[in-house]
């Protein structure tokens, strides 16, 4: 009988990418993800055309946005309100940062319109100090440029 001499690090290697693969890792440092290029962001807001289009020419969260987005505003299918649309002007459809405050602008704008002011979630989001409080209060202060409209 021969014995066949197995290299430590290769099989190592081979059952961290084992692992990896399972758990979904590849061992790169993770991307942000953007939205295709030119992609409008679109809301419905429970409001008559009129009042929306007055709010959004004059002061509001997404006017100070106006050099660097495209917006239309029309009526929802069904009579169901108004519909907001938005999308960056930049060719490459912006960057991720401008994207996220494009949606936060646009919460905030429906939020004005529909409630009268910014609703946010309760604060503080956890009062336990350790690891587990920082990570919700993390992820609660990104939540407002991610996620669903």
């Amino acid at each position: 009988m021969s014995r066949v001499m197995v290299d430590p690090t290769n099989w190592a290697d081979r059952a961290v990418g084992a692992v990896r693969g399972l758990v979904g890792s590849t061992g790169q440092p993770p991307r942000e993800k953007a939205a295709p290029p030119g992609r409008w962001l679109v809301v419905t807001i429970y409001r008559q055309i009129d009042d929306v289009q007055t709010q959004v020419d004059g002061s509001g969260p997404l006017t100070r946005m106006r050099g660097e987005i495209e917006l239309t505003v029309r009526p929802a299918p069904g009579d169901k309100g108004t519909e907001l649309a938005v999308r960056p002007t930049a060719p490459d459809g912006g960057s991720v940062d401008l994207r996220r405050s494009l949606r936060a602008a646009l919460r905030e704008t429906k939020s004005i319109l529909e409630c009268g002011e910014v609703v946010e979630p309760s604060r503080p989001g956890s009062s336990h100090p350790g690891p587990a409080g920082q990570v919700l209060r993390a992820v609660t202060r990104r939540a407002w440029g991610e996620g669903r409209l």
